[in-house]
């Protein structure tokens, strides 16, 4: 029971703290992009602290200012220094590196804040991991873009183990496991766990941070990973098995979430090395 009750303070309080981190982001305007990443730092201790949640500032040409200690480990950087004044592209070898600098230019030059998006990464370990991703352009006070914050949170390895304290969002996993190859809807979903969509869509997030369309598209991605592991199966019969009637529209959102092709991810990440 204390292990339980633990887990749950923990999943509360970093829940807690990323949205604060969020809301006063977007609520603060600073002199410049200077005391920004002077006021962010003094918090750069308590983020070094948890090791699921990358957290980032870069300026106006989206290069690296601050970086908890959980990203350095990530890009096998051993100080602080070794990040600041470099991009995605410079820090990052694999493709990645690219659709991230893509995405943070878009945030700077265009305004656009990234929310809650679903995203497959690589660990330290160099394994797959998914994470919901926050992006925030951040305003001077003369409403000019001066720099950027964002906040990754590891949602992988805590998954499994919330399911299980979660009876009505573990039925629906367990569901949603046994028809990949079927249309799910959310209505589906709610309807299975006897609640509202709009109930389910709230728990999914305060339990799990994702949606249950995410959640659904989670799982139907990894799947869609192990069959590709089988050089058996073809791109299409994947896709198939996979819930997408149409191969081209599975290849469209695999590539939205790893940045490369089902084909490409086969022969990148499962192709024996010789």
């Amino acid at each position: 029971m204390t292990e339980v009750i633990t887990d749950v303070i923990e999943d509360t309080a970093l829940a807690m703290l990323t949205t604060s981190l969020q809301q006063n982001m977007t609520a603060y305007y600073p002199d410049s992009s200077e005391a920004f990443i002077g006021n962010v730092s003094l918090l750069l201790p308590l983020l070094n602290t948890l090791t699921n949640v990358v957290f980032f500032v870069k300026d106006e040409q989206a290069r690296y200012q601050l970086a908890n200690r959980t990203l350095l480990k990530r890009c096998q950087l051993n100080k602080h220094a070794d990040i600041i004044g470099f991009t995605t592209e410079e820090v990052f070898s694999h493709h990645q590196g690219k659709d991230y600098m893509v995405q943070d230019m878009k945030v700077l030059r265009e305004g656009k804040s990234i929310v809650d998006n679903l995203e497959l990464h690589s660990y330290a370990s160099g394994q797959l991991g998914w994470c919901i991703t926050n992006k925030l352009p951040i305003y001077d006070k003369g409403q000019q873009i001066v720099a950027m914050v964002g906040i990754s949170v590891d949602i992988d390895e805590d998954n499994e183990r919330v399911l299980r304290k979660h009876a009505r969002l573990a039925e629906v996993a367990q569901f949603v496991r046994a028809n990949l190859d079927q249309k799910i809807n959310v209505a589906q979903l709610a309807e299975l766990a006897n609640l509202s969509v709009s109930q389910l869509e709230r728990t999914f997030k305060a339990v799990l941070n994702m949606s249950p369309l995410q959640f659904v598209q989670k799982l139907r991605l990894e799947y869609a990973v192990k069959l590709l592991a089988n050089p058996e199966m073809s791109v299409t019969q994947i896709s198939l098995h996979c819930g997408y009637s149409d191969h081209s529209a599975f290849s469209r959102q695999f590539k939205q979430f790893t940045g490369i092709s089902p084909t490409q991810f086969r022969h990148a990440y499962l192709t024996p090395k010789s």
